[in-house]
């Protein structure tokens, strides 16, 4: 019998962490990561690189990414500027002349509804 209860126990969690996140969850930390590792690397404070101080934009089933960070508040914009990633087979990579504010970029993207959008660690629903 405790075995018996060990197992649904087991399984009962399994379960819940399988029904959790979504699909763009690893697609996501991959690029916040990419980011964070580029802002280092220029010296930047990386602080704010973090997915609950993030503004994320999936679209196109995953092959298109746009992150923006949110700035402190003692800053004269709300978010850093816009950075677009685009699926190249099985990683991504930083897309080059992309604008910093979300506005006409060259793929289209700032006129289509994104398929899954976050604010600050948080699910944003969508209009469709």
């Amino acid at each position: 019998m405790k075995n018996l209860f060990i197992f649904l126990s087991l399984m009962m969690m399994f379960v819940l962490t399988a029904c959790g996140g979504n699909k763009y969850d690893d697609a996501i930390n991959e690029v916040i990561e990419l980011d964070k590792k580029s802002a280092k690397e220029s010296g930047a404070d990386t602080s704010i690189y973090t997915r609950e101080n993030a503004l994320i934009r999936v679209y196109d089933g995953g092959k298109y990414i746009q992150v923006a960070f949110y700035l402190p508040e003692d800053h004269s914009r709300e978010l850093s500027p816009y950075d677009y990633f685009e699926k190249l087979g099985d990683k991504y990579e930083e897309m080059d002349s992309m604008p910093g504010n979300g506005e006409n970029d060259r793929l289209g993207l700032s006129k289509k509804t994104p398929d899954y959008e976050e604010a600050k660690g948080e699910e944003t629903k969508l209009e469709e």
